[in-house]
């Protein structure tokens, strides 16, 4: 009896032992096939036979985590650790539960302690570096990063993660170049394409970031966000009607969702088609009657409609519904300047950037009314602040660049210019801006170089070519000049500035009958545009039709008030007439829209040459040099004038100056003077 009362005692400790390693060994072999329910039975089992095993915690702890049961995971992780503080996937797997519970803090603490058991176990750092880019130490999880990749080399994943973090922190050209890696290591991952084409836009690389989504589309078309981030882009890109496009399908796949009619609707409105662009807005507000942003862009569509009191009320209404909307305050600040009250528009201005302080475009507009007050250095600051915020923000560089132009710096408003198109190289309009300023300042060769850049990039822009043959007219290049005039009418027949650009062009011919028919055609086909009329006059100034040049001129100031080579132009018609009440009129007016314009300086010292006042014509010549040194007309005219009052030496040493600077006429003078 007592042997087998022995055995009796025995047998049960025996069956025990065996039947906790058997649960765990059965346990592991159900997680294994996914089934975690029921491994976590088996452990359960484990455990309770023989609760000091710290892997059965840890396999508990991961089958947990598989079902989403992560504070439970990290419980038992907890009790694996304190069974066994050395055991490296417990700290490992807890730092994961931590992670999938926000706990970012906790995870990166946990990964810490792995990486001191195990330094060299690349997976640590990586998910380190991902738990500190969750905490926003993104700067931290691209050092993690970095010995990631030294210990997993071609883990296109770390690369991806990486770059996000880049991304994050502002470094977007960095940023790509770790997409482009990740992307050659993993061609379709949809989401390194997706954030790569993001990173793109934060460079205003519009075509680019749009061949990224596209792509996205072939991978994974049901990725949020994506034809809304298309259509964005597209409309950055000057593609509204792409963008109409994209947001037609992303509406498609949520037609509920009052921010896609909103883009609609801006693009639209781009594209002048105001109906439809209120009609998108409406939906918007329809859908979200308190949707602020809806109101503040149907008011920026009625300011653009002329409907200034309607475009009001919806501003207002916006701030009602948010008074800390900062672009509300702007739009009705638009609408108050179109209707003279700059005052008020200040004030909203002022609002704006209480609201937030880095609103570039509240700086911008602010700087056009002082601009428009002839307050250039008030201007200029302002665009300086604005651009502080935003340093690539192509408007401020725009309005900053003909402030200073204005203000007689001709050299840092073409480094504006260039500016402006660097940060938006698909932004036709700058181009066309600052072509138009290097013609004016008879920088001719520079001109057609940047109009040859702009064609490589939309080789179907009408006013590329047309501008490009008024600067080679310019040079006499007149087969050239008309090629590119010729062209640009058979792209655009109905380009008014195309007309009037080939009159231009013809009249340096002096082919003046022709000349005045292209430009009378270009003033029909828009009989507001002022530089028909501006054109026109010019021509009958060269005909020595003063008095008709004088009535041109004033046809120009009734569409335009503020336009300075009009009264330029009437003034030195004036001088021609005897006229010099009226023309020392116009030259003051002049002055007091542009004060430090080497324009207006050239304008005078013509008209004062007419009158045959030498020394002040020399006077003025003398400060357009030295506000634009690389003026070639400016050194010819005072050459020209030199020499005619004896000073063959100063006045041949202009010429050839004249000459180095490209003028055209400047071999004559040379011929005439200078034997």
């Amino acid at each position: 009896m007592k042997k087998l009362l022995i055995v009796l005692f025995l047998l049960p400790a025996y069956c025990m032992a065996q039947s906790a390693s058997e649960y765990l060994t059965s346990g592991n072999t159900k997680a294994n096939m996914k089934d975690y329910k029921e491994a976590i039975a088996d452990f359960n089992r484990s455990i309770q036979m023989n609760p000091g095993v710290a892997r059965a915690y840890l396999y508990r702890a991961n089958a947990k985590s598989n079902i989403g049961e992560y504070q439970g995971a990290v419980d038992d992780f907890t009790k694996a650790l304190n069974l066994d503080p050395r055991l490296l996937d417990a700290w490992h797997y807890r730092a994961n539960a931590k992670s999938n519970l926000k706990d970012y803090q906790g995870s990166v603490d946990d990964f810490t302690k792995a990486i001191a058991i195990n330094p060299q176990k690349g997976e640590l750092f990586k998910y380190r570096a991902v738990a500190k880019a969750n905490l926003n130490d993104n700067a931290g999880a691209i050092v993690d990063f970095n010995t990631a990749e030294k210990l997993l080399p071609g883990d296109a994943e770390v690369i991806f993660y990486r770059a996000n973090s880049k991304g994050n922190l502002g470094q977007y050209k960095a940023a790509i170049a770790d997409y482009d890696e990740a992307i050659k290591g993993e061609p379709n991952n949809a989401e390194a394409w997706f954030y790569r084409g993001n990173a793109k836009v934060n460079l205003r690389d519009y075509k680019g970031a749009i061949t990224d989504y596209r792509r996205v589309i072939t991978l994974n078309p049901q990725m949020p966000e994506l034809y809304h981030y298309l259509a964005s882009a597209a409309s950055n890109a000057d593609d509204d009607k792409g963008a109409i496009e994209f947001f037609d399908k992303a509406i498609e796949q949520s037609p509920k969702k009052a921010e896609l009619y909103l883009g609609r609707a801006i693009a639209k409105n781009n594209m002048s088609d105001r109906t439809g662009a209120l009609e998108d807005l409406g939906e918007a507000i329809s859908i979200n009657p308190k949707y602020g942003e809806a109101y503040q862009n149907r008011a920026d569509v009625k300011v653009n409609m002329k409907d200034f009191t309607s475009a009001i009320a919806d501003a207002d209404t916006a701030i009602k519904i948010n008074p800390k909307n900062a672009y509300a305050y702007m739009s009705r600040a638009k609408a108050h300047i179109e209707m003279g009250d700059t005052v008020a528009a200040l004030n909203d201005f002022n609002t704006t950037i209480k609201i937030e302080p880095k609103a570039a475009y509240a700086y911008v507009g602010s700087g056009d009314i002082k601009t428009g007050q002839q307050d250039f250095a008030a201007a200029i600051a302002l665009y300086n602040k604005g651009l502080t915020f935003d340093p690539r923000n192509p408007d401020a560089l725009l309005h900053r660049a003909r402030a200073k132009m204005k203000s007689g710096d001709v050299e840092g408003a073409f480094s504006d210019y260039k500016a402006a198109i660097e940060s938006t190289p698909q932004n036709n309009d700058l181009y066309i801006a600052y072509g138009k300023a290097l013609i004016a300042a008879g920088r001719y060769t520079a001109a057609i170089k940047l109009f040859d850049d702009a064609i490589v990039l939309n080789p179907k822009n009408v006013n590329f070519y047309s501008y490009r043959g008024v600067a080679k007219s310019k040079l006499d290049d007149m087969t050239g000049a008309m090629a590119d005039h010729d062209l640009a009418i058979k792209l655009a027949p109905s380009s008014s500035e195309a007309y009037v650009n080939r009159g231009n062009s013809l009249v340096a011919l002096k082919k003046y009958d022709e000349a005045l028919q292209n430009i009378n055609k270009g003033i029909s086909l828009n009989e507001t545009n002022d530089d028909g009329y501006l054109a026109r006059a010019d021509l009958k100034l060269e005909k020595k039709e003063y008095l008709g040049a004088v009535y041109d001129y004033i046809n120009v100031l009734l569409l335009n008030q503020n336009n300075v080579k009009a009264y330029t132009g009437r003034a030195i018609a004036e001088s021609l007439t005897g006229d010099t009440l009226a023309m020392k009129k116009d030259l003051a007016t002049a002055f007091r829209l542009a004060p430090k314009s080497a324009e207006v300086y050239m304008s005078r010292a013509e008209a004062r040459s007419n009158l045959k006042n030498w020394a002040p014509a020399l006077a003025d010549l003398n400060t357009v040099i030295t506000m634009d040194p690389k003026n070639a007309a400016a050194y010819l005219n005072r050459g020209v004038i030199k020499s005619q009052r004896g000073d063959k030496t100063g006045g041949c040493a202009d010429i050839n100056k004249a000459a180095s600077l490209g003028s055209k006429d400047a071999g004559d003078k040379l011929a005439l003077y200078c034997k």
